[in-house]
């Protein structure tokens, strides 16, 4: 069986206050590969909208790759 290949990818959302759902920022469809620089993205973000809650959210996705059966 092919070993699976696997990426993580980061991204933020945020939330006016703790009673509202979390949301990736409308039109900031940015993912990152690198941590470090989501996190620095993470920081602006709060710098920017100090009055919100943001996190940083990590997406891991695993692809395998094998012949299909041809029945």
């Amino acid at each position: 069986m092919p070993e699976p290949h696997t990426t993580t990818a980061y991204f933020i959302q945020s939330r006016p206050a703790p009673s509202q759902p979390w949301q990736r920022a409308a039109g900031v469809p940015h993912t990152w590969v690198s941590k470090p620089e989501a996190l620095e993205r993470l920081a602006a973000r709060r710098e920017m909208q100090p009055g919100w809650e943001h996190r940083l959210m990590e997406r891991t996705t695993r692809i395998t790759e094998q012949p299909a059966t041809e029945a």
